[in-house]
């Protein structure tokens, strides 16, 4: 109600249901401002349209309903077997984490905002993936038709509003397979084979949703471009020019005419701007480069601010002018669509070199820029990189968090009682799925994207919540 609708740098391209996003966050959108056309209710508010201060409003009453049944099942479950008291405090943590991180990113962070009042896809991918996990927690505990339904439409939804949100799939596969082999004795392979196929389902979904939307809005059946403009940023910054001859092969071909001559234009112009890691602090040992013996942290950092510059002023710039003027007949969505193509193909090409190249025990600046970013996300998922103490003290955090949830896994196994054990096995699993969670949202992002608070802050409140679980249980 002060702040009222944040205006954010990628909020116009949800507002104009730009080719390059999912789905459902630009249908959203669309939805409250017919009905503002509908109504002829026009003007302004805070600044902006006057639709929009609705939209944060339902963006908000989400979060609150979501915050609302995380510390409900909280509560529901440790008043099954602790005592009154404990059962509150480990209730109003889990409304309190959330809480937190919302009153950091608002009071504390350089964003100045709440993900809830911003117009982008967090506001929804949130709490939805805080929503997920509950009902993830729900069917791996008791496996019924209402659970696996519940988390395979949220798995859908929230991947539908952002791709990141597709470690659903892979957070939801991996904690299946060990709950389930466990289980084994009880059904468990029936169990993964019917999750196995779910997992598949829901991927096919999101993909026919995705083109769906766009044949009904631009007339193409295929996904939203920019699949491939993140990785792509990533392999172009420890690319060489020698990288020129992987894409001969192509400048003869009517799809990809001369583009190693693309590809030489992007070089040259990422080494004028120092844009690689040639020029990145932490490098001074250059292929020598580890995580161990270089500043790794500058390193990061240097390939943070390179990244946008990388993907949006010049890779996105060269293949427009690229596809202009060899596919001058090529106009609208299917230039953008061939753009897509091309940056896919360099993509592909640079990152099975980088792939070969580590099997070959070669690669070492791919794998320092690998390492360098999962070890920020890591940091940056429980706290900060500055102060740079902060680091150091993330790494504690997470020997703390895997020594509680091995003593958790200790006490479990020991039995007290079958509420008391029954009690912790579940917060035992609460905390497995949220660490899977954490791990794989930094390994992927940390592999194809540069880690920001945006991305990472997702299992920040569970992180702490469990934690807590883990200590008090």
């Amino acid at each position: 109600m002060i702040d009222g609708p944040v205006w954010c740098v990628d909020s116009p391209s949800y507002t104009s249901m730009d080719f390059s996003r999912e789905p459902v966050y630009p249908l959203f959108l669309l939805i409250f401002r017919k009905i503002f056309e509908l109504f002829d209710w026009s003007g302004k508010m805070y600044g902006l349209d006057s639709y929009l201060f609705p939209v944060i409003l339902v963006q908000s009453m989400l979060w609150v309903y979501v915050v609302y049944r995380l510390g409900k099942e909280v509560y529901e479950k440790a008043s099954s077997f602790l005592p009154e008291n404990r059962a509150l405090i480990l209730g109003y943590t889990a409304i309190g984490t959330q809480l937190a991180v919302s009153a950091l990113n608002r009071f504390m962070a350089n964003r100045g905002s709440m993900y809830s009042e911003c117009i982008m896809t967090e506001s929804l991918a949130m709490p939805l993936l805080v929503l997920f996990i509950i009902y993830l927690w729900k069917l791996l505990e008791n496996f019924n038709n209402a659970n696996l339904r519940k988390t395979f439409l949220l798995a859908v939804l929230s991947a539908s509003i952002r791709k990141q949100m597709l470690i659903l799939l892979i957070v939801w596969g991996g904690t299946a397979l060990v709950v389930y082999l466990i289980e084994i004795k009880r059904n468990g392979l029936h169990k993964f084979f019917i999750t196995a196929l779910m997992i598949i389902a829901a991927f096919a979904c999101i993909g026919i949703f995705d083109r769906t939307y766009n044949f009904f809005v631009r007339g193409e059946f295929a996904e939203h471009i920019g699949n491939s403009k993140g990785g792509l940023d990533t392999v172009l910054y420890t690319a060489s020019a020698g990288d020129k001859d992987l894409f001969t092969k192509y400048d003869d071909s009517e799809d990809y005419p001369n583009l190693s001559g693309l590809y030489e234009e992007i070089y040259n112009t990422l080494q004028e701007k120092e844009l690689t890691i040639d020029y990145a602090p932490g490098y001074e040992n250059k292929e020598e480069s580890t995580v161990f013996n270089s500043d790794w942290a500058a390193m990061a950092s240097h390939y943070a601010d390179s990244y946008d510059v990388i993907g949006f002023d010049i890779v996105q710039v060269k293949c427009d002018e690229y596809v202009a003027e060899n596919f001058p007949e090529l106009e609208g969505t299917k230039a953008q669509l061939k753009e897509n193509a091309v940056e896919g193909v360099l993509f592909k090409t640079l990152l099975k070199k980088d792939i070969d190249d580590v099997f070959h025990k070669k690669g070492a600046a791919a794998k320092y820029v690998f390492f360098a970013n999962v070890l920020k996300a890591f940091v940056i998922s429980a706290a900060n990189m500055r102060p740079q103490v902060l680091i150091k003290t993330s790494f504690l955090i997470y020997f703390f968090y895997l020594a509680i949830f091995v003593m958790a896994a200790i006490k479990s196994a020991r039995g007290d009682g079958i509420n008391v054990t029954n009690g912790r096995r579940s917060f035992l699993l609460l905390s497995f799925i949220t660490l899977a969670a954490v791990a794989v949202n930094c390994v992927v992002t940390g592999s194809m994207i540069f880690p920001q608070p945006r991305y990472m802050c997702y299992t920040m409140g569970l992180f702490y919540l469990t934690l807590t679980c883990g200590i008090l249980c």
